[in-house]
């Protein structure tokens, strides 16, 4: 069984690791093809993974001429379903089966439905050509679901972690380069600088938790457009000695191991493959209560839930969650056997083979 993938181009995030770990993870029985606008950071982890990429570029949902392209691309290697990642490729994907009939089509939808005018009349339109489409959460399929897209092609497929890369690294030397004392409280976020991620909000907190006479430190882990603004707020509320931007790491199941709890502050999230992966390396997490995130929280005591802006709240789960040793090691030790429990590449990839099957048969 031949499938290709359509992505934009292969950045640093969920949807770009989620390809990665189907791939590295492939049935024997499946061969992956990759088809993508342009090269992006993570192109070169397709590249190690020996996974055939063509570089095709998509210039808008209505790009005809890259659907004529991607559909002989498929007749010559002989690809029995496109699986497309994002509006565009969705779209693409689409019409590329007008010129190659034999396609099947499956839609990956990463995130809570959200278009409104022409987009979203289009999409409905479109959505009948699609032979499946995976949600990667509930959440996920009801926003589906509530603009009529038909239910009965939608399959919840949760993302999968990859258990064995994150995992508890019992000694390395995180705390020491950033200068934090071995008892200190230590929180850690990692998520790229965009206000959807919920930063402005996470500073908020913990300036809040600061004035409770808490120390702590606290990573901020990641890139992004807002890091000037984010860098002016934490000035304005004196948090420099608090709050540590690391920049954009490769060794993340290093730094939660050296962290205490992980905090996701997110104004929306279909799913979050930071809080899994952080819960993989047995760090409790605190998030916001958006999207699909309590799907995650209510199949096990592993944390905590509060509302976006409440930065009370935040401050205050916080501290109960650190103070109470008994507590914390309870919802340590269930973080890591939920994910592999629920959450595990395994699961995800049988899924997702399943549903391939089940659209050519």
């Amino acid at each position: 069984m031949n499938v290709l993938h359509l992505i934009f181009s292969m950045e640093k995030g969920g949807a770009e690791t989620y390809l990665i770990n189907l791939i590295k993870n492939s049935k024997e029985n499946v061969k992956y093809f990759i088809v993508c606008d342009h090269k992006g950071y993570n192109h070169r982890k397709l590249e190690e993974l020996d996974v055939e990429v063509e570089i095709i570029p998509m210039n808008s949902v209505y790009d005809i001429k890259s659907a004529h392209k991607i559909a002989s691309y498929c007749k010559k290697n002989k690809i029995d379903i496109i699986q497309a990642h994002f509006l565009r490729e969705s779209f693409i994907a689409v019409l590329a089966k007008l010129f190659y009939p034999k396609l099947r089509v499956v839609w990956t939808t990463h995130f809570i439905y959200e278009y409104s005018g022409l987009i979203n009349k289009l999409n409905k339109v479109f959505a009948k050509f699609a032979d499946r489409i995976i949600s990667v959460s509930n959440a996920v399929k009801k926003s589906l679901e509530n603009e009529n897209i038909n239910s009965k092609k939608i399959t919840t497929i949760y993302n999968g972690v990859d258990t064995e890369y994150f995992k508890p690294i019992a000694v390395n030397n995180i705390r020491e380069e950033f200068n934090i004392d071995k008892d200190e409280l230590l929180l850690i976020t990692a998520a790229r600088f965009e206000k959807i991620k919920g930063h402005d909000f996470l500073i908020d907190g913990l300036y809040e938790l600061k004035n409770k006479g808490i120390q702590f430190k606290c990573l901020l882990v990641g890139d992004g457009s807002e890091k000037n603004n984010l860098e002016n707020k934490i000035k304005e509320l004196e948090l420099e000695e608090n709050i540590i931007f690391t920049g954009y790491r490769e060794d993340i199941p290093s730094l939660l191991s050296a962290s205490d709890i992980y905090i996701s502050p997110s104004i929306n999230e279909a799913i979050s493959f930071s809080i899994l992966e952080a819960l993989s390396c047995n760090i409790p997490a605190i998030a916001t209560n958006v999207g699909g995130v309590p799907e995650i929280f209510e199949q096990s005591n592993c944390g905590a839930m509060i509302e976006y802006g409440d930065k009370e709240a935040l401050a205050n789960s916080i501290l109960e969650l650190y103070s109470n040793k008994d507590e914390y090691l309870e919802k340590k030790k269930n973080a890591r056997k939920l994910v592999i429990d629920k959450f595990s590449i395994t699961n995800m990839v049988e899924k997702t083979v399943e549903l391939y099957e089940n659209s050519i048969s």
